[in-house]
């Protein structure tokens, strides 16, 4: 192996070479062997760890890595609220979420949140420490198994709106489903736009059909997905 081209980093060495890492993990054997897996390598340095979410902020703050680490699951506040917290806080600190579980809701709230990868615990370690450097450097990585539920997901909102573009609300359905969001029931509606509650049984189910939903939460919720609802709260 040839000599190394510069001298190795102390443990609180400042090179710019080295990708400053936070540990948020209730589990201290798994942030201890994460520790030692990360920094075998000598370019990745542990500065900080923390065993919750709640923890997780003020660690940060003490110590401005350049990647955080963050499990999913952890008592007192989750990784999704602390990754939004840390965001918030720091826009520039980038956060990977470390999680054992891959459902869907955890993904999308942690890309939400603000999270700039996602990794389950699965993971080769060569991933994660390719992972680590990736977003340090403003770049974006999701586990390869979840990848296609983020494809999905966008195809499917895809092809929800060329759907509103071909089969748009009618001016009257619009009107309908803006009372609906204002909680009126259809007798109601039927008595404010001087028709038949029949009429508005019809609208309403004509709405159902082009938006894809069947019921009035997910009708609204739906219409405002799509910015097609002036909704004001």
């Amino acid at each position: 192996m040839s000599a190394p081209t510069r001298p190795i980093i102390p443990l609180m060495g400042t090179s710019p070479d080295v990708v400053r890492v936070v540990l948020i993990d209730d589990q201290t054997l798994l942030r201890r062997g994460m520790k030692t897996m990360l920094e075998s390598g000598g370019d990745i340095e542990v500065v900080g760890e923390a065993s919750d979410g709640t923890e997780a902020l003020a660690v940060v703050g003490a110590n401005m890595p350049d990647v955080v680490l963050m499990d999913v699951i952890m008592p007192n506040k989750d990784g999704i609220e602390a990754t939004r917290e840390i965001k918030d806080a720091f826009p520039n600190v980038s956060v990977v979420v470390l999680s054992g579980h891959d459902e869907q809701r955890f993904l999308f709230d942690a890309l939400k949140a603000g999270a700039s990868g996602y990794l389950l615990k699965t993971a080769e370690l060569d991933e994660v420490v390719s992972t680590v450097k990736s977003v340090s450097q403003g770049q974006g990585r999701l586990d390869p198994a979840l990848a296609s539920q983020v494809l999905s997901e966008f195809q499917s909102y895809q092809k929800a709106e060329v759907a509103e573009v071909f089969q748009p609300l009618t001016p009257r359905e619009r009107e309908i489903l803006q009372l609906m969001s204002e909680g009126l029931p259809n007798k109601t509606i039927a008595s404010r736009l001087s028709i038949s509650e029949r009429t508005v049984t019809t609208h309403v189910a004509n709405i159902y059909s082009k938006l894809h939903v069947n019921n009035r939460v997910s009708a609204i919720q739906e219409a405002m997905r799509r910015r097609i609802l002036d909704y004001n709260p």
